[in-house]
């Protein structure tokens, strides 16, 4: 079990926004894991992962597009302020870092969660290794995605914030076969698009051919999950 649901127990979450929400999951878990909340907001830019995450929503969650370099709300609106695997999707990481801590309120809690290199976890079949070639693949069609930080480094952009009662601690999933193999095929099937994706647009060959080795690795191997740290702290 995530390692946060057993932190946020008990506790109340306020008023929640999760920046980079993509398609709403980190959102649902917040609110599924605080005890009470007053409103919980989801943001991403991605028109698309928005309208995904209004369609898969059971009601009670909002989620709109916006700028995370520049959010919609007032100044300390927000008692909780989240983000979850995103920073290295970021062009420009002090800046979304800075909006979400101004709409945090004094003594509200800031959630930053993150995949990290971890030397122990690279092997041939890593997560990682997909996860990078993804990156390539989106930056080649001018989509901001950057490689994994390390630990340390996500340790110090979050030194910068400059928050209290800071709490820091890792977790690495633990998925059984059936649930590893759905990763496995939804891994393969998003390296399939982004194939295709490349060869619309006429390579670069290197890149189509090292996403086709990526897949039959991933497909006679199963995948080596990277671990995350979770940096909480108050304003």
């Amino acid at each position: 079990m995530d390692p946060l649901i057993a932190k946020l127990k008990g506790t109340d979450g306020g008023r929640i926004l999760d920046v980079a929400t993509s398609h709403g999951d980190f959102l649902r878990l917040l609110v599924d894991s605080f005890q009470r909340h007053t409103g919980a907001i989801g943001v991403d830019m991605a028109p698309d992962r928005i309208e995904a995450a209004r369609e898969r929503s059971d009601g009670g969650l909002c989620f709109e597009v916006m700028n995370a370099e520049q959010l919609e709300f007032e100044d300390e609106s927000f008692d909780t302020v989240a983000m979850r695997h995103s920073l290295h999707h970021l062009e420009n990481v002090p800046a979304v870092l800075g909006e979400m801590k101004r709409v945090l309120r004094p003594g509200g809690l800031l959630i930053v969660c993150e995949v990290f290199q971890s030397p122990e976890t690279l092997q041939d079949n890593s997560q990682r290794h997909m996860h990078h070639w993804w990156a390539e693949v989106d930056r080649v069609c001018g989509v901001p995605h950057f490689e994994t930080y390390t630990r340390q480094e996500i340790l110090d952009i979050a030194e910068g914030l400059k928050l209290t009662d800071t709490d820091v601690f890792e977790h690495l999933e633990d998925y059984d076969d059936s649930a590893g193999h759905e990763i496995v095929k939804q891994m393969i099937s998003i390296s399939n698009d982004c194939i295709e994706k490349l060869k619309k647009r006429g390579g670069p060959q290197e890149l189509i051919d090292k996403g086709g080795q990526l897949i039959e690795r991933f497909a006679r191997l199963g995948f080596s999950d990277d671990p995350v740290v979770y940096v909480l702290g108050r304003k």
